[in-house]
Protein backbone atom coordinates (compact mmCIF):
# COMPACT_ATOMS: atom_id res chain seq x y z
CA UNK A 1 0.00 0.00 0.00
CA UNK A 2 1.25 3.46 -0.93
CA UNK A 3 0.20 6.49 1.12
CA UNK A 4 1.00 10.14 0.57
CA UNK A 5 1.72 12.03 3.79
CA UNK A 6 1.66 15.82 3.66
CA UNK A 7 3.00 17.53 6.76
CA UNK A 8 2.23 21.13 7.71
CA UNK A 9 3.71 21.36 11.22
CA UNK A 10 1.42 21.78 14.21
CA UNK A 11 1.75 19.92 17.50
CA UNK A 12 1.97 16.57 15.69
CA UNK A 13 5.11 17.87 13.97
CA UNK A 14 6.57 19.59 17.03
CA UNK A 15 8.80 18.84 20.00
CA UNK A 16 9.42 20.38 23.42
CA UNK A 17 12.79 22.12 23.30
CA UNK A 18 13.10 22.67 27.04
CA UNK A 19 11.45 26.05 27.01
CA UNK A 20 8.46 25.78 24.68
CA UNK A 21 6.79 23.60 22.07
CA UNK A 22 7.84 24.40 18.51
CA UNK A 23 7.89 22.71 15.11
CA UNK A 24 10.78 20.41 14.23
CA UNK A 25 13.08 22.07 11.70
CA UNK A 26 13.10 19.19 9.23
CA UNK A 27 9.31 18.83 8.83
CA UNK A 28 9.65 15.08 9.37
CA UNK A 29 6.69 12.87 10.21
CA UNK A 30 7.57 10.84 13.29
CA UNK A 31 4.18 9.08 13.20
CA UNK A 32 4.82 7.75 9.68
CA UNK A 33 8.33 6.66 10.61
CA UNK A 34 7.07 4.76 13.63
CA UNK A 35 4.23 3.15 11.68
CA UNK A 36 6.57 2.00 8.90
CA UNK A 37 8.93 0.51 11.49
CA UNK A 38 6.10 -1.42 13.14
CA UNK A 39 4.24 -2.58 10.02
CA UNK A 40 5.24 -4.15 6.73
CA UNK A 41 3.74 -3.65 3.30
CA UNK A 42 3.29 0.12 3.42
CA UNK A 43 5.19 2.92 1.72
CA UNK A 44 4.87 6.53 2.81
CA UNK A 45 5.80 9.36 0.44
CA UNK A 46 6.26 12.46 2.58
CA UNK A 47 5.96 16.05 1.38
CA UNK A 48 6.23 19.15 3.57
CA UNK A 49 4.87 22.23 1.79
CA UNK A 50 4.80 24.20 5.05
CA UNK A 51 6.05 23.75 8.59
CA UNK A 52 4.39 26.11 11.05
CA UNK A 53 2.45 26.18 14.26
CA UNK A 54 -1.16 26.22 13.11
CA UNK A 55 -2.03 29.48 14.89
CA UNK A 56 0.36 31.21 12.47
CA UNK A 57 -1.60 30.08 9.39
CA UNK A 58 -1.92 32.56 6.51
CA UNK A 59 -3.72 32.62 3.18
CA UNK A 60 -0.40 31.97 1.43
CA UNK A 61 0.01 28.84 3.55
CA UNK A 62 -3.42 27.61 2.48
CA UNK A 63 -2.51 28.21 -1.15
CA UNK A 64 0.76 26.30 -0.78
CA UNK A 65 -1.05 23.39 0.83
CA UNK A 66 -3.69 23.19 -1.91
CA UNK A 67 -1.01 23.43 -4.60
CA UNK A 68 1.02 20.65 -3.00
CA UNK A 69 -1.94 18.27 -2.89
CA UNK A 70 -2.86 18.93 -6.51
CA UNK A 71 0.69 18.57 -7.75
CA UNK A 72 1.10 15.26 -5.90
CA UNK A 73 -1.43 13.56 -8.22
CA UNK A 74 -3.07 11.85 -5.29
CA UNK A 75 -4.98 9.31 -7.36
CA UNK A 76 -1.66 7.46 -7.72
CA UNK A 77 -1.93 6.62 -4.02
CA UNK A 78 -4.20 4.40 -1.98
CA UNK A 79 -4.87 7.37 0.25
CA UNK A 80 -3.59 10.63 1.69
CA UNK A 81 -2.84 11.77 5.24
CA UNK A 82 -2.40 15.47 5.96
CA UNK A 83 -0.90 16.17 9.38
CA UNK A 84 -2.11 19.48 10.77
CA UNK A 85 -2.20 21.45 13.98
CA UNK A 86 -5.19 20.90 16.26
CA UNK A 87 -5.87 24.64 16.67
CA UNK A 88 -6.87 24.88 13.01
CA UNK A 89 -7.93 21.26 12.49
CA UNK A 90 -11.57 22.14 11.80
CA UNK A 91 -10.64 24.81 9.26
CA UNK A 92 -7.93 22.89 7.43
CA UNK A 93 -9.93 19.66 7.32
CA UNK A 94 -12.85 21.63 5.88
CA UNK A 95 -10.64 23.12 3.16
CA UNK A 96 -9.20 19.70 2.31
CA UNK A 97 -12.66 18.15 2.26
CA UNK A 98 -14.10 20.88 0.05
CA UNK A 99 -11.26 20.73 -2.47
CA UNK A 100 -10.40 17.02 -2.45
CA UNK A 101 -13.28 15.16 -0.85
CA UNK A 102 -14.30 13.71 -4.21
CA UNK A 103 -10.77 12.78 -5.35
CA UNK A 104 -11.63 9.08 -5.34
CA UNK A 105 -9.36 7.98 -2.48
CA UNK A 106 -9.58 8.38 1.30
CA UNK A 107 -7.97 11.58 2.54
CA UNK A 108 -7.53 12.08 6.28
CA UNK A 109 -6.57 15.11 8.34
CA UNK A 110 -4.62 14.05 11.42
CA UNK A 111 -3.64 16.10 14.47
CA UNK A 112 -2.33 15.44 17.96
CA UNK A 113 -3.32 16.89 21.30
CA UNK A 114 0.27 16.70 22.58
CA UNK A 115 3.74 16.29 21.11
CA UNK A 116 4.28 12.70 20.00
CA UNK A 117 7.03 12.11 22.57
CA UNK A 118 4.38 12.45 25.29
CA UNK A 119 3.08 8.94 26.03
CA UNK A 120 -0.39 10.39 26.61
CA UNK A 121 -0.57 12.00 23.13
CA UNK A 122 -3.30 10.80 20.79
CA UNK A 123 -1.46 11.72 17.59
CA UNK A 124 -0.02 8.30 16.78
CA UNK A 125 -3.35 6.59 17.47
CA UNK A 126 -5.07 9.11 15.20
CA UNK A 127 -2.47 8.41 12.50
CA UNK A 128 -2.96 4.64 12.82
CA UNK A 129 -6.71 5.09 12.47
CA UNK A 130 -6.15 7.17 9.33
CA UNK A 131 -4.10 4.32 7.85
CA UNK A 132 -6.91 1.94 8.79
CA UNK A 133 -9.45 4.13 7.03
CA UNK A 134 -7.24 4.12 3.93
CA UNK A 135 -6.96 0.32 4.09
CA UNK A 136 -10.76 0.24 4.30
CA UNK A 137 -10.71 1.81 0.83
CA UNK A 138 -13.84 3.93 0.98
CA UNK A 139 -13.21 7.35 -0.59
CA UNK A 140 -14.00 10.50 1.33
CA UNK A 141 -12.47 13.14 3.58
CA UNK A 142 -12.20 12.14 7.23
CA UNK A 143 -10.80 13.28 10.57
CA UNK A 144 -9.99 10.49 13.06
CA UNK A 145 -9.52 11.85 16.58
CA UNK A 146 -9.34 10.03 19.91
CA UNK A 147 -11.17 11.99 22.58
CA UNK A 148 -10.38 12.35 26.26
CA UNK A 149 -12.73 9.43 26.92
CA UNK A 150 -10.44 7.15 24.90
CA UNK A 151 -12.95 6.67 22.07
CA UNK A 152 -11.61 7.01 18.52
CA UNK A 153 -14.19 9.07 16.69
CA UNK A 154 -14.23 9.50 12.90
CA UNK A 155 -15.62 12.82 11.70
CA UNK A 156 -16.56 13.88 8.20
CA UNK A 157 -13.90 16.48 7.37
CA UNK A 158 -16.30 19.25 6.32
CA UNK A 159 -18.50 18.74 9.40
CA UNK A 160 -15.93 19.27 12.16
CA UNK A 161 -16.26 22.04 14.75
CA UNK A 162 -13.43 23.77 16.58
CA UNK A 163 -12.52 22.27 19.95
CA UNK A 164 -12.29 25.78 21.44
CA UNK A 165 -11.54 25.47 25.18
CA UNK A 166 -12.31 21.76 25.18
CA UNK A 167 -9.79 19.04 24.37
CA UNK A 168 -12.43 17.21 22.33
CA UNK A 169 -13.90 17.80 18.88
CA UNK A 170 -17.50 17.38 17.79
CA UNK A 171 -19.24 17.38 14.42
CA UNK A 172 -21.98 19.80 13.42
CA UNK A 173 -24.32 16.95 12.49
CA UNK A 174 -22.85 14.43 14.92
CA UNK A 175 -19.91 12.12 14.46
CA UNK A 176 -19.79 9.98 11.33
CA UNK A 177 -18.60 6.91 13.18
CA UNK A 178 -16.46 5.25 15.83
CA UNK A 179 -13.31 3.22 15.10
CA UNK A 180 -13.06 0.13 17.26
CA UNK A 181 -10.77 -2.86 16.87
CA UNK A 182 -9.94 -1.94 13.28
CA UNK A 183 -13.56 -1.54 12.21
CA UNK A 184 -15.55 1.61 11.49
CA UNK A 185 -18.93 1.56 13.20
CA UNK A 186 -21.03 4.09 11.32
CA UNK A 187 -23.25 6.24 13.51
CA UNK A 188 -24.85 8.33 10.79
CA UNK A 189 -24.60 8.81 7.01
CA UNK A 190 -21.39 10.35 5.73
CA UNK A 191 -21.91 14.07 5.11
CA UNK A 192 -19.72 16.14 2.82
CA UNK A 193 -20.15 19.74 1.85
CA UNK A 194 -19.28 20.44 -1.79
CA UNK A 195 -18.22 23.31 -4.01
CA UNK A 196 -18.71 23.91 -7.74
CA UNK A 197 -16.02 22.33 -9.93
CA UNK A 198 -14.10 25.52 -10.70
CA UNK A 199 -10.66 24.51 -9.38
CA UNK A 200 -8.13 22.03 -10.71
CA UNK A 201 -4.38 21.73 -11.17
CA UNK A 202 -4.45 24.37 -13.90
CA UNK A 203 -6.81 26.66 -11.98
CA UNK A 204 -5.61 26.75 -8.40
CA UNK A 205 -7.43 28.83 -5.80
CA UNK A 206 -5.67 32.00 -4.76
CA UNK A 207 -7.04 32.60 -1.32
CA UNK A 208 -6.68 35.99 0.29
CA UNK A 209 -7.47 37.39 3.71
CA UNK A 210 -10.67 39.02 2.45
CA UNK A 211 -13.47 37.39 4.45
CA UNK A 212 -14.38 38.85 7.83
CA UNK A 213 -15.53 36.23 10.35
CA UNK A 214 -17.38 37.55 13.38
CA UNK A 215 -19.08 35.88 16.31
CA UNK A 216 -22.01 37.19 18.37
CA UNK A 217 -21.58 38.54 21.87
CA UNK A 218 -23.64 40.89 24.08
CA UNK A 219 -23.57 44.57 23.04
CA UNK A 220 -21.71 43.73 19.86
CA UNK A 221 -19.82 46.80 18.59
CA UNK A 222 -20.19 46.45 14.83
CA UNK A 223 -19.04 50.01 14.13
CA UNK A 224 -15.62 49.22 15.57
CA UNK A 225 -14.93 46.53 12.99
CA UNK A 226 -12.40 47.28 10.26
CA UNK A 227 -13.74 46.18 6.88
CA UNK A 228 -10.94 47.43 4.65
CA UNK A 229 -10.41 44.96 1.81
CA UNK A 230 -13.32 42.77 2.87
CA UNK A 231 -15.28 41.04 0.08
CA UNK A 232 -17.71 39.16 2.28
CA UNK A 233 -18.69 38.82 5.94
CA UNK A 234 -19.57 35.58 7.69
CA UNK A 235 -21.51 36.08 10.92
CA UNK A 236 -21.87 33.05 13.14
CA UNK A 237 -24.92 32.78 15.38
CA UNK A 238 -25.82 32.03 18.95
CA UNK A 239 -26.79 28.40 19.58
CA UNK A 240 -30.45 29.30 18.94
CA UNK A 241 -29.55 30.63 15.50
CA UNK A 242 -29.91 34.27 16.56
CA UNK A 243 -27.98 37.53 16.44
CA UNK A 244 -28.46 41.25 17.05
CA UNK A 245 -30.34 41.68 13.78
CA UNK A 246 -30.78 45.45 13.86
CA UNK A 247 -27.17 46.13 14.72
CA UNK A 248 -25.88 43.65 12.15
CA UNK A 249 -28.22 44.82 9.39
CA UNK A 250 -27.53 48.52 9.96
CA UNK A 251 -23.81 47.83 9.91
CA UNK A 252 -24.06 45.65 6.79
CA UNK A 253 -25.95 48.42 4.97
CA UNK A 254 -22.92 50.67 5.50
CA UNK A 255 -20.59 48.20 3.76
CA UNK A 256 -21.52 49.26 0.25
CA UNK A 257 -22.81 45.95 -1.05
CA UNK A 258 -20.47 43.57 0.78
CA UNK A 259 -22.64 40.47 1.39
CA UNK A 260 -23.40 39.34 4.93
CA UNK A 261 -23.74 35.56 5.37
CA UNK A 262 -25.19 33.85 8.43
CA UNK A 263 -23.98 30.45 9.69
CA UNK A 264 -25.17 28.10 10.76
CA UNK A 265 -28.90 27.63 10.55
CA UNK A 266 -30.56 24.24 10.43
CA UNK A 267 -33.22 23.35 7.90
CA UNK A 268 -36.71 22.78 9.21
CA UNK A 269 -36.29 24.71 12.46
CA UNK A 270 -38.37 27.73 13.36
CA UNK A 271 -36.33 30.92 13.40
CA UNK A 272 -36.49 33.74 15.92
CA UNK A 273 -37.82 37.14 14.95
CA UNK A 274 -34.32 38.65 15.09
CA UNK A 275 -32.95 36.16 12.59
CA UNK A 276 -35.98 36.58 10.31
CA UNK A 277 -35.43 40.35 10.39
CA UNK A 278 -31.75 40.00 9.46
CA UNK A 279 -32.67 37.81 6.48
CA UNK A 280 -35.46 40.18 5.44
CA UNK A 281 -32.94 43.03 5.46
CA UNK A 282 -30.55 41.21 3.15
CA UNK A 283 -28.47 38.80 5.22
CA UNK A 284 -27.90 35.52 3.38
CA UNK A 285 -28.60 32.39 5.44
CA UNK A 286 -26.38 29.32 5.12
CA UNK A 287 -28.14 26.15 6.20
CA UNK A 288 -26.78 22.89 7.57
CA UNK A 289 -23.09 23.75 7.36
CA UNK A 290 -20.56 24.09 10.16
CA UNK A 291 -19.33 27.70 10.57
CA UNK A 292 -15.70 26.62 10.05
CA UNK A 293 -16.59 24.97 6.75
CA UNK A 294 -18.73 27.94 5.74
CA UNK A 295 -15.75 30.23 6.33
CA UNK A 296 -13.42 28.13 4.17
CA UNK A 297 -16.08 27.81 1.48
CA UNK A 298 -16.55 31.57 1.41
CA UNK A 299 -12.79 32.07 1.13
CA UNK A 300 -12.80 29.72 -1.85
CA UNK A 301 -15.76 31.57 -3.36
CA UNK A 302 -13.70 34.76 -3.21
CA UNK A 303 -10.69 32.96 -4.74
CA UNK A 304 -12.30 32.42 -8.15
CA UNK A 305 -13.96 34.55 -10.82
CA UNK A 306 -16.15 32.07 -12.73
CA UNK A 307 -19.15 32.39 -10.44
CA UNK A 308 -20.65 35.07 -8.25
CA UNK A 309 -20.30 34.52 -4.54
CA UNK A 310 -23.92 33.59 -4.04
CA UNK A 311 -23.94 31.10 -6.92
CA UNK A 312 -20.75 29.52 -5.59
CA UNK A 313 -22.07 29.25 -2.04
CA UNK A 314 -25.33 27.74 -3.31
CA UNK A 315 -23.46 25.27 -5.52
CA UNK A 316 -24.68 26.68 -8.83
CA UNK A 317 -22.38 26.11 -11.78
Amino acid sequence: MKVLVITTGGTIGSAFNGAAIDVCDDGRCAAAERYAAEHQGIQFDIKSPLNILSEQLTADDLNRLAKAVWEAEITRYDGVIVTVGSDNLAYLSALIGLLFGDCGVPICSVASDKVLSDEKANGYANFCCAVGLIRRGKAGAFVPYRGTDGVMVVHAATDLRQADLSDDFVSFHGAYGVWKDGVLIEKRPYIRQTIPAVFDKAHLPQLEDNVLLIHPYPMQAYARLNTDGVRAVLHTLYHSGTLDARGAAQWAESLGGVPLYLASLRSGRKVYATTAEAIRRGAIPLYDIAPECAYMKLLLACAQARLGLRDFMEGIG
